[in-house]
């Protein structure tokens, strides 16, 4: 087993100013999907830290692990505590600040109304809307849980067949 190796003040400085840079992207694909769809799931977090990490460019290996802690342990205050506890963990720790949209602006982005169409014909689609939208909320529910279950079998392989060649 091999000890974890310490990391500087000054390389924790620099990655806490590279993690600042992309948490922005972070909160606001947590937003979006909280908006929509409520807590993000063990899936939807793995989307939206993927979807911040796109901002980091190329890192070196040392670099992705230290960045790597930094998501693994903001996720697992956002799974067990909540968004709000792991707000306040990374702006305490390393000093991120984000502009929290407020609620008014929510509702303006979700409420957007059709300007040409009329009133029955945009009643009809919205309903018909509504119910598609259902149905592929539940489908893509279906898939992520199947989705989920492959990331961690094959996650446990990996973790396997590295022990093996250890």
């Amino acid at each position: 087993m091999q000890n974890a190796p310490i990391i500087s003040l000054e390389e924790m400085m620099t990655e806490s100013e590279l993690f600042q840079s992309i948490y922005p992207d972070l909160i606001g694909e947590i937003d979006r999907v909280e908006h929509v769809r409520g807590k993000l799931n063990d899936f939807q977090l793995m989307r939206a830290v993927s979807y911040a990490k796109n901002g980091l460019g190329v890192l070196s290996y040392e670099r992705r692990q230290n960045i790597n802690a930094i998501f693994e342990v903001f996720s697992e205050i956002y799974r067990q505590e909540g968004r709000e506890s792991a707000h306040q963990w990374a702006s305490d720790t390393l000093g991120c600040e984000v502009p929290v949209l407020q609620v008014d602006e929510l509702n303006e982005l979700s409420n957007v109304v059709p300007v040409d169409a009329s009133e029955d014909a945009s009643e009809y689609v919205s309903n018909d809307a509504r119910a598609r939208l259902e149905e592929l909320s539940s489908m893509i529910q279906e898939k992520e849980a199947d989705l989920l279950q492959l990331y961690r079998e094959y996650y446990q392989l990996q973790n396997h067949t590295d022990k093996d060649e250890s």
